[in-house]
C-alpha cells in the first residue's frame, strides 16, 4: 500500500507538471465560466483561416477561436459578462451578448457581420433574448435558467442580488430561489443551506472555481458550521449558480446542493462604491417574550463597506478590492424548562431576551492580468475574521455561553495558457481556516433540573473549549479540447487535482466542572438547591500529553473527464466520470490500545450481540483508504421543436461527499482527554450506586476540593468511540427528467427528481446486556446504558448506515424583468424519507438502524414556494418583494403513550408549523453628476416579514405518559424561526 501511495503521489505531480505546458485558451472551468458556440451561416463568404473574435466589453480582453471545417466555432472558459462577437477583419460591427456563470449559449453569425439565431439563414437583429441555448440555457434579460444536461440549476444574477429584499448581506440567502433548496436559520443566528433531505454538510460552494469545503466541521463550507457571519463579501460576488443535483464531473466533495460563484473583476473604468445599512429594536416589532415583558430588548445590526476597482494597465491589468464590516447585537430568547413550581426571581432574571454580540470583517482583493493572447494570470485573496458571544439561548443563560473566534484565509492563483483548440488552466490555492470557541465565564457550571431529569436552566462556566480547522495547499490542472468532431462536435475536459491539508482538532469538553442539581430534591413543586447529585469534568488520561488534541496530514487526489457531445443541433449528451481518493493517516494508522482490546474481546455481553467487535479494532494495518469513489455523471437534452421552445432534459449522476474529520478525530481524542463523572449520595430522584458514588462535600465546588476526588483518569470508565475498519464515503445518486419551455415572455421548467443518499456517517451503541440483548426482556425501548466492559464506559461504534430518499417535483415559472416588471415562482413538492433523523448522527436508541424504519424526513416540508416580483415605479423608484411559504415540516418525538418500556420514535407535523414570510424593498437613486460624473446616491428601505407572522422554531414534543397524554403536545414554544417585522435603512454612493 505504501508503494502504491508513493507511486500515486509521484504520478500525480508528474501529470501536473506535464500538463502545465500545454497551449490553451483562457481559463476554462465550467464551474466558474461560460461557453458560446454557433455556426457561420453564409459559409461561402468565410475565408480560409478566418476566426471568430470575442471582446470582453468591460475589460478589453480579446479572445479568438478558429472556424472549423463545418463552419462552427466554440468559445469555452469565457468569464461571465458582456462580449462583442464578430468575425476577424470585421471589427467595426459585431453583436453584443451577455453570458452567465456556467452558461452554454449559441449564437449563429454571418460573414456580413449580422448575427442570427435563425437556422434558415435569414438576417435579423439579435437581442439578449434571441441568443439560443445549445442545450441548457434560456437567456433572458433578468435571469438565466441553466439546464446542464440532467442538471437542475438556477442562476442568481446581479439584478436579483441588488433588488430583492435582504437584511444580512449573506449572498447565499438567495439560494432558496432554487427549487429543492432551503435556507435555514438556527436559534443562534447561524444560517445553513439544505438540499432535499440531506444534511447541510453535503453542500459545497465554489468561488472562482475553488472548493470552499470544510473538511473538519459540518457546515458544508468553512466558517458556516455555527456562525451568523457571511462567508464572503456580497459586494465582491458578481453572480452565482445554484445546482440542485446532477452536476458535471468537475464538481468535487458535494453530495447535496452545489453553489458556484464568480467574483467581481476590475474593468477599464475606475469605479467605487460605499454603503451603510442599519436596523435596531426601534425598527422591529416586539417578539412574544418581549410582549410578555412589556418592553423590547436593545438590539442593532449595522453593516458598511467599500469597493474599489479599475485598470492598472488599460486592457491588460485590472484590480478589484472589497471590504465589508458587520456589527450585530442580536437578541436571544432564554426560556426556563418545565417546572411544576415557581422559578425563584434570582433565576428568572437570567431568562428572557438577552443580547449576543457579533463582529465580522471581510476582505477580498483580486488582480487580473492578460499578459498577451497566450498568457493570463488571476490572483486573489480572501480574509474573514469574526468574534462573537454565543452559545446561550433556550435553557442556557448568557454566562453559560461561549466567546467564539473565527479566522479564514484563502489564496487563489491561476495561470492560463492559450493554444489552438486546447484550453489549459493551472491553479494553486492555499487555505487557513480555524474556529475557536471558549467559555465566557470561569469557575464551574450549574445545571438545574426537575425531578424527572429535564433541564430547567444552566448558568455559570460553560463546557465548550475547542480549536478546529484546516491549513494546506492544492495544485490543479484542467485541460479542455474544444476542436473534436466525431459524429458531431465534442468539448472534452479533463483535470487532476492534488491537495495536502493538515487537519487539526483540539476539544476539551467539559473544560470547566459541571454540577447537576435536582431542584425538586425536597419534593415535587418545592424549589431548592440542596446539593448536586452529579459532577462532570474533563481530565487528561494517564500516559498521554496531547489532552484532546490531534492533527492529521491529509492528502487528496481527484481526477475527472467530461465530454459535452453536441450530436446534432437538437441533441446533446453530457458524459462524465470522476474519481476521488483521500488519505487520512489519523484513521488508517490508529492502533486500538491493548488494554481496551482485551477488555472488549473478553466482554461476554457482546458474544451474541449481532455484531463482530473485531471490525472496529485496529492494529494499524487492517484499515484501507476508500478507493471506490467512482462517480459517473450522465445527462442529455433534446430540443423537441428545433427552436428551443421546448427542451427535454434529464440525467443520472453519482456524487461522493466525505466523512468529516470532526467524526474521525473522536476515536483518538477520547483516548487522551475524557469526561469523568462522580455521583453524589442523597438525591431521592437520582439514586447513587457503584464505585463512582461518594458523599457530598461543599469543598468539591472548589478546584482543590475536586482534585481530591480525581486528578487524572487511567482510561477506565471513559466512553469509547471506535471507527469501523471499512469506513466508506457518503454519496448520493441523483435522477432527473424535465422539460423547459418558453411561452412568449414567460419561461417554465418542470422537473421530476429522485435523490438517494447513502452511506451516511452515524454512531451506534455497542453496549449490550447479559446474553447480548439490547433491550430488557419484554420491552422494546430502553438502551442498555451502563452495561459496559469492565473498566470502561459506554461503547460507541461508527458505521455508514444513514440513508435518505427524496422524490420531488420542481416547478419554475418566470417572467424576466423587462417592460418595468418581472415575476418568478419556484415551487417544490417533496416526498422525503430517512432512516434516522438527519439532525443527529447518533442512532443509539436501537441495536442498529433497521429498527428505526423509513420515516418522513425531519425539517422537510411537503410543499414549499418562493416567489419574487420586481416593479419599476414612477420617479425611478424600484420595488421588489419576496414571499416564502412552506407547509408544516415533520418533527421527531419519543412516543411513550404505550408505556415507558415500549416507546418509539414518531413524527408529527404541528398544526402551527407552517412557515410564511413576505419581504419588501423600496429603493431610489439620485444622480450626483455635480460631484463626480456618472455617480449616484441611493437610499433603500427593506422590510422583512412585513405582516409580522410568527413562524415557530420549536414545539412541545413531550407526548405524555400512559393514560395521561400531554394536552400541550405540538403547541409552539416561544422562540421564532424568522425575524419579527424588521425594517432596515440603507444608503450608498457609487461612482
Amino acid at each position: 500500500m505504501n508503494r502504491y501511495c508513493h507511486w500515486l503521489r509521484k504520478s500525480t505531480l508528474s501529470v501536473l507538471i506535464a500538463t502545465a505546458g500545454l497551449h490553451t485558451l483562457p481559463a476554462n472551468a465550467q464551474i466558474e465560466s461560460a461557453s458560446l458556440r454557433g455556426k457561420i451561416l453564409n459559409e461561402e463568404a468565410v475565408e480560409e483561416g478566418s476566426e471568430v473574435v470575442a471582446v470582453d466589453v468591460a475589460r478589453g480582453y480579446t479572445y479568438t477561436t478558429r472556424i472549423r471545417a463545418n463552419n462552427s466555432y466554440t468559445f469555452v472558459g469565457l468569464r461571465p459578462g458582456t462580449y462583442r462577437i464578430h468575425l476577424s477583419g470585421q471589427e467595426a460591427g459585431g453583436q453584443e451578448v451577455t453570458l452567465r456563470v456556467g452558461q452554454n449559449a449559441r449564437l449563429n453569425v454571418n460573414a456580413e457581420d449580422t448575427a442570427t439565431n435563425d437556422t434558415s439563414g435569414n438576417e435579423m437583429t439579435v437581442t439578449q433574448q434571441d441568443v439560443q441555448p445549445t442545450e441548457e440555457i434560456l437567456v433572458t434579460s433578468e435571469q438565466v435558467d441553466s439546464f446542464q444536461g440532467g442538471g437542475v440549476s438556477t442562476d442568481i444574477t446581479p439584478e436579483l442580488m441588488n433588488r430583492l429584499p435582504q437584511i444580512n448581506r449573506n449572498f447565499l440567502s438567495f439560494a432558496e430561489l432554487a427549487p429543492g433548496v432551503q435556507l435555514n436559520q438556527g436559534a443562534d443566528g447561524s444560517t445553513s443551506i439544505r438540499g432535499g433531505a440531506q444534511h447541510q454538510r453535503g453542500v459545497n460552494v465554489f468561488l472562482d472555481g475553488v472548493s470552499q469545503k470544510d473538511y473538519v466541521l459540518k457546515g458544508g463550507v468553512t466558517g458556516q458550521d455555527s456562525s451568523r457571519g457571511n462567508p464572503f463579501p456580497q459586494s465582491a460576488v458578481a453572480e452565482y449558480k445554484v445546482i440542485t443535483q446532477n452536476y458535471k464531473a468537475e464538481y468535487e466533495h458535494v453530495g447535496s446542493t452545489a453553489i458556484t460563484a464568480i467574483t467581481q473583476s476590475g474593468t477599464n473604468e475606475f469605479k467605487g462604491d460605499i454603503f451603510y445599512d442599519f436596523t435596531d429594536e426601534s425598527l422591529r416589532s416586539a417578539t412574544p417574550l418581549e410582549n410578555d415583558a412589556g418592553e423590547k430588548v436593545a438590539s442593532s445590526q449595522e453593516q458598511y463597506g467599500l469597493t474599489l476597482s479599475g485598470p492598472i494597465i488599460r486592457d491588460k491589468l485590472h484590480y478589484f478590492l472589497a471590504y465589508e464590516r458587520k456589527n450585530n447585537e442580536d437578541p436571544r430568547d432564554i426560556i426556563a424548562g418545565s417546572l411544576s413550581g415557581q422559578l425563584p426571581a434570582q433565576y428568572r432574571d437570567l431568562t428572557g431576551r438577552k443580547v449576543s454580540q457579533f463582529q465580522e470583517d471581510l476582505f477580498f482583493g483580486k488582480i487580473d492580468w492578460m499578459i498577451n493572447s497566450s498568457h493570463a494570470i488571476e490572483a486573489s485573496i480572501k480574509y474573514r475574521e469574526e468574534a462573537e458571544t454565543t452559545g446561550f439561548g433556550g435553557t442556557e443563560a448568557v454566562s453559560y455561553g461561549s466567546s467564539k473566534d473565527l479566522e479564514d484565509t484563502r489564496v487563489n492563483i491561476k495561470h492560463t495558457y492559450t493554444g489552438d483548440g486546447l484550453e489549459n488552466e493551472l491553479r494553486f490555492t492555499y487555505e487557513d481556516s480555524f474556529w475557536r470557541p471558549r467559555p465566557l465565564s470561569t469557575g464551574y457550571g450549574t445545571i438545574l433540573e426537575n425531578g424527572g431529569g429535564d433541564r430547567i436552566l444552566a448558568f455559570g462556566a460553560g463546557p465548550n473549549f475547542q480549536n478546529k480547522g484546516q491549513e494546506g495547499w492544492s495544485l490543479q490542472n484542467d485541460i479542455t479540447f474544444s476542436d473534436i468532431s466525431w459524429f458531431g462536435d465534442h468539448v472534452i475536459k479533463t483535470g487532476i487535482k492534488y491537495k495536502e491539508v493538515t487537519l487539526r482538532s483540539s476539544q476539551q469538553i467539559p473544560y470547566y466542572p459541571q454540577f447537576y442539581y435536582n431542584v425538586e430534591f425536597d419534593g415535587e413543586g418545592r424549589f431548592d438547591l440542596v446539593q448536586p447529585y452529579r459532577v462532570e469534568w474533563g481530565l487528561g488520561i494517564e500516559g498521554t500529553d496531547n489532552l484532546g488534541s490531534i492533527e492529521s496530514d491529509n492528502r487528496q487526489v481527484g481526477i475527472y473527464i467530461q465530454d459535452d457531445w453536441y450530436i446534432t443541433d437538437r441533441l446533446t449528451l453530457n458524459l462524465g466520470v470522476r474519481w476521488d481518493y483521500e488519505e487520512t493517516p489519523a484513521y488508517k494508522n490508529f492502533v486500538t490500545p491493548d488494554d481496551l482490546v482485551t477488555a472488549l474481546r473478553d466482554w461476554d455481553n457482546i458474544q451474541n450481540a449481532g455484531y463482530d467487535i473485531n471490525q472496529w479494532i485496529s492494529n494499524g494495518h487492517n484499515r484501507d483508504y476508500f478507493k471506490d469513489a467512482w462517480a459517473p455523471r450522465l445527462g442529455f437534452s433534446y430540443d423537441l421543436d428545433t427552436d428551443g421552445t421546448h427542451v427535454l432534459f434529464g440525467g443520472y449522476g453519482r456524487s461522493y461527499d466525505r466523512n468529516q474529520f470532526d467524526y474521525i478525530q473522536i476515536e483518538q481524542t477520547k483516548g487522551t482527554f475524557a469526561s469523568t463523572t462522580i455521583n453524589f449520595e442523597g438525591d431521592p430522584d437520582n439514586p447513587c450506586e457503584g464505585s463512582n458514588c461518594v458523599a457530598w462535600d461543599p469543598a468539591y465546588l472548589t478546584p482543590d476540593g475536586l482534585a481530591e476526588l480525581q486528578t487524572s483518569v487511567s482510561g477506565a470508565g471513559r466512553e469509547v468511540n471506535l471507527l469501523h475498519n471499512d469506513l466508506k464515503t457518503p454519496y448520493s445518486d441523483q435522477f432527473s427528467l424535465g422539460i423547459r419551455s418558453t411561452w412568449g415572455d414567460w419561461a417554465t421548467e418542470l422537473t421530476l427528481s429522485r435523490i438517494e443518499g447513502k452511506d451516511g456517517f452515524n454512531w451506534l451503541l455497542g453496549n449490550r446486556r447479559e446474553g447480548g440483548a439490547f433491550f430488557a426482556p419484554g420491552t422494546t425501548w430502553g438502551a442498555p446504558w451502563g452495561f459496559n466492559p469492565e473498566g470502561y464506559g459506554d461503547i460507541i461504534l461508527a458505521n455508514n448506515d444513514l440513508e435518505t430518499k427524496t422524490n420531488s417535483v420542481y416547478l419554475k415559472i418566470e417572467h424576466p424583468h423587462y417592460n418595468n416588471w418581472g415575476v418568478s415562482v419556484a415551487y417544490t413538492y417533496s416526498d422525503a424519507q430517512e432512516n434516522v433523523a438527519y439532525t443527529s448522527n447518533y442512532a443509539l436508541d436501537y441495536p442498529d438502524v433497521s429498527y428505526y424504519g423509513w420515516q418522513d424526513a425531519v425539517g422537510v416540508p411537503d410543499h414549499r414556494v418562493v416567489a419574487t416580483g420586481t416593479l419599476d415605479l414612477p420617479w425611478d423608484i424600484l420595488l421588489s418583494g419576496k414571499l416564502t411559504w412552506a407547509s408544516s415540516s415533520p418533527q421527531q418525538y419519543t412516543n411513550c403513550l404505550a408505556g415507558n418500556d415500549d416507546c418509539f420514535l414518531d413524527r408529527i407535523e404541528p398544526d402551527d408549523g407552517d412557515f410564511s414570510q413576505f419581504d419588501l424593498a423600496l429603493s431610489k437613486h439620485f444622480s450626483t453628476d455635480g460631484v463626480v460624473s456618472g455617480s449616484e446616491f441611493r437610499v433603500r428601505f427593506d422590510i422583512l416579514n412585513l405582516f409580522d407572522t410568527h413562524n415557530w422554531r420549536s414545539f412541545d414534543l413531550y407526548s405524555g405518559s400512559p393514560g395521561d397524554p400531554n394536552p400541550d403536545f405540538g403547541v409552539p414554544q416561544r422562540d421564532l424561526a424568522s425575524p419579527p417585522r424588521t425594517a432596515k435603512l440603507s444608503v450608498g454612493w457609487s461612482w
